[in-house]
């Protein structure tokens, strides 16, 4: 009886280690894996589509308080304005389904809301950078003499320009728009009014026959944010998400190609709206950003909670392409002309003399911050961080934060812009984010970490009733075993 114990409970233990560590822990992740898929009808299909609820997005600007300082030679002067607030909501259309290469392709569209009550009303006046004079104008810079001359005339005539600044509301410069007149005959304004026609001059919308208007981000409200092409599921060499083409092609063919094989122009990770479940803090959280012409992972900085959940922490860093070899590519030449340590220059990603960074130049070199006036660089409010759980694929909480600055030069050929310093110069910043509330999470924590829990319990109940089973078989079969030995002693006696 007490061998059959013994027995029994050595099973049960056996059973427990097997299922509990082993087999379950392998069905539960392929059970999981399976079910985050982008097939027609699936759940995270829905929504991903049409993420059921907006992120949060923030607009704060800087306004220049001492242009004609500027304008003569001095340091910028600069005020953070802000935040403007909106809803931000994200979906996709023209979504296909390419069956033969368990594909899906789609358009990325976002859609900003207004919401006053949370912020500013978008009427306050703003000074800054004149966006279309100064982007032209140093555009031009290191073209032939004639070229460079006949845009300050074009730019002369359309703008005719007082300042090198511009004061307008919030909303006029960032959605509204500000007026161009390409009402003109003269060659040089018919010749930069050609690009406003032909749709080359990112921000601008024609209004009618002679005027457009041009805002730093309305023109990219609700409309085509870029053309993907994903993975549906798991394949060969593809996790669900993973974006396989952007625009048409399977890689960019925006940067320089260097000796030891880095390729900026890979198209790495998803479209940041999905992750797949179960990835490993070493294999990055990839994506691809169109804004930026790039894919970028954050760092991983270790465990945490969220929520009550167990997760991992992330913070984004554009790093230091001079002393990254795979991220020479993004260098002009290597090592030598580089962008600086923090930044990323964009004139080859959006044809403008801009540079990204964190906001108020979080994390980049000293020098930057020091450039101007009215910067102060802090970690709880620039950095770019994002909470994962892993075992789902979730992201818990984002704030993803992004400055735009202007690569500022003088134009001798432009009066107002004859003295300016070479600098670079903040024009605004952005965050976006996302919280999952209590209740989502406890959804989560049911499906995924409820299930692990019963897990766990049958496990070390099965072990612990095996053990103890094993343990006391053993003993009262050792003592029946020393019962019959001194029984038989005492009748050979």
């Amino acid at each position: 009886m007490y061998l059959k114990v013994v027995v029994v409970s050595f099973v049960v233990l056996l059973l427990g280690a097997l299922i509990g560590f082993l087999a379950f822990p392998m069905l539960f992740q392929e059970l999981v894996k399976r079910s985050v898929n982008l097939k027609p009808g699936s759940e995270t299909r829905q929504m991903w589509e049409k993420l059921p609820f907006p992120m949060i997005f923030k607009l704060y600007v800087f306004n220049v308080s001492n242009p004609q300082e500027i304008e003569a030679g001095g340091k910028p002067r600069l005020q953070e304005v802000g935040p403007l607030v909106f809803e931000e909501w994200k979906d996709k259309f023209d979504v296909l389904d390419i069956e033969e290469e368990n594909a899906i392709s789609f358009k990325m569209r976002n859609t900003f809301i207004l919401r006053p009550d949370l912020g500013l009303s978008g009427d306050q006046l703003i000074t800054m950078p004149h966006p279309l004079l100064q982007f032209m104008a140093i555009g031009t810079l290191g073209q032939a003499q004639e070229l460079q001359a006949a845009v300050a005339m074009g730019l002369e005539l359309i703008f005719q320009p007082r300042s090198a600044f511009i004061t307008a509301t919030l909303m006029q410069l960032f959605f509204d728009g500000i007026d161009v007149n390409c009402a003109h005959e003269e060659p040089a304004a018919q010749a930069i009014c050609q690009q406003f026609h032909a749709g080359a001059v990112p921000g601008a919308v024609p209004v009618n026959a002679t005027h457009f208007k041009f805002s730093l981000m309305g023109a990219g409200n609700h409309t085509n944010a870029g053309s993907f092409k994903v993975a549906r599921s798991r394949s060969k060499g593809a996790t669900v998400g993973r974006v396989l083409q952007f625009n048409g092609a399977d890689q960019l063919q925006v940067w320089t190609e260097t000796f030891n094989g880095s390729s900026c122009n890979k198209l790495r990770g998803t479209d940041g709206t999905i992750f797949a479940p179960f990835m490993r803090p070493q294999q990055g959280l990839w994506s691809y950003s169109p804004q930026l012409c790039r894919s970028l992972s954050p760092k991983w900085l270790g465990k945490t909670s969220y929520n009550e959940l167990p997760a991992q922490s992330y913070e984004l860093s554009l790093g230091a392409s001079r002393l990254e070899p795979d991220w020479s590519c993004y260098c002009t030449s290597y090592p030598d002309d580089c962008p600086a340590d923090g930044t990323m220059d964009l004139v080859r990603c959006s044809g403008l003399p801009m540079v990204a960074s964190l906001p108020h130049f979080y994390q980049a070199q000293p020098e930057l911050v020091t450039q101007v006036e009215g910067l102060w660089p802090s970690k709880d409010k620039h950095a770019s961080t994002l909470i994962f759980e892993q075992l789902s694929g979730t992201v818990l909480s984002v704030f993803n934060r992004l400055q735009f600055s202007l690569k500022v030069s003088s134009v001798p050929q432009v009066a107002v812009m004859s003295q300016l310093r070479n600098l670079t110069m903040p024009l605004f910043w952005i965050e976006e984010s996302l919280q999952l509330d209590k209740t989502i999470t406890a959804v989560l924590h049911k499906k995924i970490f409820s299930v692990l829990s019963a897990n766990n319990l049958f496990r070390w109940l099965a072990i612990g009733l095996g053990s103890l089973g094993c343990a006391l078989g053993g003993l009262f079969l050792h003592l029946r075993r020393g019962d019959a030995k001194r029984v038989g002693a005492s009748e050979e006696q």
